[in-house]
Order: C-alpha cells, then sequence, then structure tokens
C-alpha cells in the first residue's frame, strides 16, 4: 500500500469515516447539502460566466454583477469543500482509485487556475471595459467556467452511480 492509500484508509477508519458510512440519515443528508453547493457555485460563476460572453445582462457592469454573485460563488465553493471533505472520507479507498473522481478533482483544480488566471489578467483592466463588449481573454475564461463546472457536476453525478453499489454507502 502506498502512503496516500493508507491515509485514505485511515479516514474512512476515523470516527466521522464510520460515521458517514454507517449513519442512515447522514450521508444523503451531506450529500444534499453538497448539491445545494454545487448550485450556488455553478449558477453564481454562470451568471458571471454568461455576462462576460457578451450575451446576457450586458447593461449591467460586469464588476457589479461580480460583486454580486462571487460571494456566492465563495459560499458555495465552501460548502463543497466541507461536505466534499466528508463524503469523500466516507470511502476514500474507494475514492483513491477511481479515474471518475480523479477526473473530478482535476477539473476543480482547472477551474480554480482559470478563474485565478482570469483574475490577474483580464478582471485587472476591467474599468476599461466593464459596459462595454468584453475582451477575448475574458469571453473565453467565461466560457471555459461553464463547460469545467459542467464537466464537473457531470463527473460527480457520474462518480456517484460508479459507487451506488457500493458496500460504504448506506442502503437506499
Amino acid at each position: 500500500m502506498t502512503p496516500a492509500y493508507e491515509f485514505c484508509h485511515w479516514l474512512t477508519q476515523t470516527y466521522v469515516g464510520q460515521e458517514m458510512q454507517g449513519n442512515a440519515y447522514l450521508f444523503p443528508t451531506v450529500e444534499a447539502l453538497h448539491i445545494m453547493g454545487s448550485v450556488a457555485l455553478v449558477a453564481s460563476t454562470s451568471i458571471l460566466s454568461l455576462r462576460l460572453s457578451g450575451f446576457f445582462l450586458k447593461e449591467i457592469p460586469v464588476s457589479k454583477i461580480a460583486g454580486q454573485f462571487l460571494p456566492w460563488a465563495w459560499l458555495g465553493f465552501a460548502c463543497q469543500v466541507i461536505t466534499g471533505t466528508l463524503l469523500f472520507m466516507s470511502e476514500a479507498t474507494l475514492a483513491y482509485d477511481n479515474v471518475i473522481f480523479q477526473v473530478k478533482m482535476a477539473l476543480i483544480v482547472l477551474a480554480g487556475i482559470n478563474a485565478l488566471v482570469f483574475q490577474q489578467t483580464a478582471y485587472r483592466r476591467v474599468k476599461f471595459w466593464d459596459l462595454s463588449n468584453p475582451p477575448f481573454s475574458a469571453k473565453f475564461a467565461g466560457y471555459a467556467s461553464i463547460v469545467i463546472w459542467f464537466a464537473v457536476i457531470a463527473a460527480g453525478r457520474w462518480l456517484n452511480s460508479s459507487v451506488a453499489n457500493s458496500p460504504v454507502l448506506p442502503p437506499t
């Protein structure tokens, strides 16, 4: 066993991991909160991304939309991290070797890189294009964000179905 796999095994054996596995109500409740976090994150980032594309809410400054919706994105992301960690703890050893899980995590990293690059490049000059047609780099970041986050959701749903018959999940 690799140290990473041993760590995953240890996680599933912790009190939290065992409760997530054994409590018939805890896993579905945390999963529902995870989905709600997804909704907050993807809806808010999609609204901003659609504005960046130049097809939606053109009359509202990008900076105003960012100010209104990015706090919701951060709230959704925080919810995702907390609930995702709890869900992971219930099945860490299964997720460790699961290609779908690895793809989902890679996509989340890619979404973060996309947001960081956008913040450090195009958004630094937002005052020059706030009410006009966004530059190509902003449009690209917006389109990429939509595609990446929807791919994350698809991977999550696919992941859920790939472990649905797993013995660590509570019976449905």
